[in-house]
């Protein structure tokens, strides 16, 4: 399972690359290590109170998909709310591969489908998108299962692990925003049962004034038994370039 659903990534960012290539490719290119300050970002204080807007039928965001490994352009998503009665519903579609699975929210920022993965998930009960809490360095846990979309009878492992980090000043091409910066580390069992040790690693930079990341970038690592050292995803990031 590849860290994203844009088919038509570059091969310098295809999963499956052993370790030393790929990141000598990622130095060649310039790409910095996903738990590093953004570019465009300044630390700032944390706010006295953290107010996330609410969804709302009609709220829209763009992203421009970058491939990091080469920093090639190789997609743009857009993703826009279409219902938030019973269910949060954000349906998404993609420039390279036209539509794609809704995200659906069970409440606000607890996710029950998550569609930013090639295989689309559900998990046994909602996962939060963003911290539900903003002690910085404080890590939270959530151990639950998941199902793909298109194959619901399949049931695995799934633990995701929460750490917000620091709070910043940032500018992306949507704008200036404060987000907080947040790393995720996913351990989960493939559903590939060839591949062992699958694990995700993120760096979301939130912002609550908007319900969304305004930047987002996501790897993963995983071993094949017989052939070596640590295997890498793709290694994506999605930047905010217009909302509303």
């Amino acid at each position: 399972m590849t860290t994203q659903q844009t088919a038509q990534v570059p091969a310098a960012g295809r999963a499956g690359l052993p370790l030393a290539a790929v990141l000598l490719a990622c130095l060649a290119a310039g790409c910095t290590p996903a738990h590093d300050l953004a570019a465009g970002a300044s630390r700032t204080p944390a706010p006295a109170s953290v107010a996330v807007r609410p969804p709302a039928v009609g709220q829209e965001w763009i992203y421009q998909v970058r491939n990091l490994y080469n920093q090639r352009i190789v997609d743009e998503i857009t993703e826009r709310v279409v219902a938030v009665d019973p269910l949060i519903r954000i349906q998404r579609s993609s420039r390279a591969g036209g539509t794609l699975a809704d995200e659906v929210h069970a409440s606000w920022g607890m996710v029950i489908q998550d569609s930013h993965w090639n295989y689309p998930l559900t998990f046994s009960t909602p996962l939060p998108a963003w911290p539900v809490h903003y002690d910085l360095g404080r890590s939270t846990t959530y151990s639950d299962r998941y199902e793909l979309l298109a194959a619901p009878d399949y049931s695995a492992y799934w633990s995701l692990t929460i750490t917000p980090r620091d709070w910043v000043s940032i500018r992306v091409p949507a704008g200036d925003f404060t987000a907080v910066h947040f790393d995720n580390v996913i351990n989960f069992q493939n559903e590939d049962l060839t591949v062992i040790e699958s694990q995700r690693l993120e760096s979301v930079w939130f912002a609550p004034r908007i319900g969304r990341w305004v930047l987002r970038r996501s790897h993963g690592t995983y071993y094949l038994p017989g052939r070596g050292g640590e295997m890498l995803e793709d290694y994506l990031q999605w930047e905010l370039v217009a909302w509303r």
